[in-house]
């Protein structure tokens, strides 16, 4: 009477849209039973431009390919105060949004993304940065919102909250540009 539940979750492009299949298999009694869901969601990411600052190789690339599944380019800085010169000597508008590691070596992300909102330029204050880190109390949270931050991802990065989190940022931006 007892069985095993399994749920496998396959992103995948088809037409310019994410068409999620999220299949279960259930398994009773020796049968197996298939279900399947497919969910379609627009790729809002799509084209969009990232800065992500992450000192941890394994974590950058693994971060760089979801952004890419998702649509996204992603430019890589090694530390805090490199993402803050690659966006300095960008252009305005350059970057959709700052995928900020808060544990960096040479400039953390705290400073960074002050160094960031201090510049002297308008996208730097409308900037959506996201922090990540594993550091998730309450307090991490408000201490990157001190920061500048506008949003919170804890590590190790679930892609489907950080594509939230991103999409949630990015919307508001486009929202407010005129």
């Amino acid at each position: 009477g007892k069985g095993t539940e399994v749920t496998v979750i396959l992103p995948f492009k088809v037409n310019s849209q994410v068409v999620e299949c999220e299949t279960k298999v259930l398994k009773k009694t020796g049968q197996m039973k298939m279900l399947s869901e497919r969910r379609n969601s627009e790729n809002l990411l799509k084209g969009k431009k990232i800065l992500l600052a992450e000192d941890n190789e394994l974590n950058a690339e693994i971060i760089c390919q979801l952004l890419a599944m998702e649509g996204a380019d992603a430019v890589l800085a090694g530390n805090g105060r490199e993402a803050v010169e690659i966006f300095k000597q960008s252009g305005e508008q350059c970057y959709d949004a700052v995928l900020m590691d808060v544990q960096m070596p040479v400039m953390n992300g705290y400073d960074s993304t002050r160094a960031i909102r201090g510049l002297d330029r308008p996208d730097a204050r409308r900037i959506p940065i996201i922090a990540m880190t594993a550091d998730a109390f309450a307090e991490d949270i408000q201490k990157a919102k001190e920061a500048g931050m506008n949003a919170h991802v804890a590590k190790p990065v679930d892609m489907k909250l950080l594509s939230e989190a991103l999409r949630e940022v990015v919307g508001e931006r486009e929202d407010t540009i005129v």
